[in-house]
């Protein structure tokens, strides 16, 4: 139960960062405000790692999965989703973001060899159908393709960010392996600033806040609550308690934003719930 509840906990800190992610976006652009938030997080995490006893460093047959998950998971993941929502409309995104377990699912079966089980598809089926009904999605609607697309191809690279970490979680803690991808990950970022002109202006006291609150709880602890949950699960698993994120960007939004919550709203979010306990849930057989 503690592994779900890091995974909770980790999609709870993501879903927040929109709302603060919006916030930051008044000062700056979307990747330097990547960098500078991962750097952040990274040298914490380092200056943490030079006083532990006991350090552990990757070994070099392990260092192939750790590159991935960090180029993948963390510079291209999020540059890709930067880029993407600027594009295409919220219900878009919600959408499909809805459908990454269905795509980590896919990697799995296509690259790792992993079948997913019946009672995990008839989660993601149940999970993909309440954010339909949350987001109240109509195809006529739909904007950028492109956008749809990147966020398509983020769900796989999503996937392979599960499933590379889920390769060597059992070999290091979670601290650890979540410093070396923050570390790498933000060097990746630098390269990708030539996409943008990067722009930092009016630096007010709540920018800065907002800051430390997405490279702290949004990056660092995120990730380090995301990696440990990853120990005691599936990696497919773990995919489907992300559909938790709407549901958690309604109540953060209906709180901060004072945004209105509907009756489709909790319909779907009920849906949404009942997807993450039917593949959270094991088999009697099993």
């Amino acid at each position: 139960m503690k592994y779900y509840l890091c995974a909770i906990l980790a999609i709870f800190f993501w879903s927040s960062s929109v709302i603060a992610t919006k916030i930051a976006y008044a000062s700056i652009t979307p990747i330097l405000l990547c960098l500078i938030r991962f750097a952040i997080s990274s040298v914490l995490m380092m200056m943490v790692f030079l006083f532990r006893k006991n350090r552990v460093h990757i070994a070099k047959q392990d260092l192939k999965p750790v590159l991935v998950s960090a180029i993948l998971g963390i510079s291209v993941y999020y540059a890709l989703e930067n880029a993407a929502l600027a594009m295409t409309s919220a219900s878009d995104a919600s959408l499909i973001e809805a459908a990454f377990p269905a795509l980590t699912a896919l990697v799995g079966l296509v690259v790792y060899r992993e079948r997913p089980s019946k009672r995990m598809l008839a989660g993601i089926a149940a999970s993909i159908i309440g954010v339909a009904v949350l987001t109240q999605f109509d195809p006529a609607q739909s904007s950028s393709l492109l956008g749809d697309l990147l966020l398509l191809f983020d769900g796989c690279l999503w996937g392979f960010y599960n499933y590379e970490t889920k390769s060597i979680s059992h070999k290091y803690d979670s601290f650890t392996l979540t410093m070396y991808q923050c570390a790498i990950g933000t060097v990746f970022f630098v390269p990708m600033l030539a996409l943008e002109k990067p722009v930092l202006t009016n630096i007010t006291p709540a920018f800065i806040l907002t800051l430390l609150y997405l490279s702290t709880a949004c990056s660092l602890g995120a990730l380090l609550l995301y990696n440990y949950g990853l120990k005691g699960m599936k990696a497919s698993t773990a995919a489907v308690i992300m559909n938790l994120m709407p549901i958690f960007g309604v109540l953060l939004s209906w709180g901060i934003l004072h945004e209105t919550i509907t009756r489709r709203k909790l319909i779907g979010g009920a849906i949404i719930l009942l997807g993450v306990w039917i593949s959270t849930t094991r088999d009697k057989a099993a």
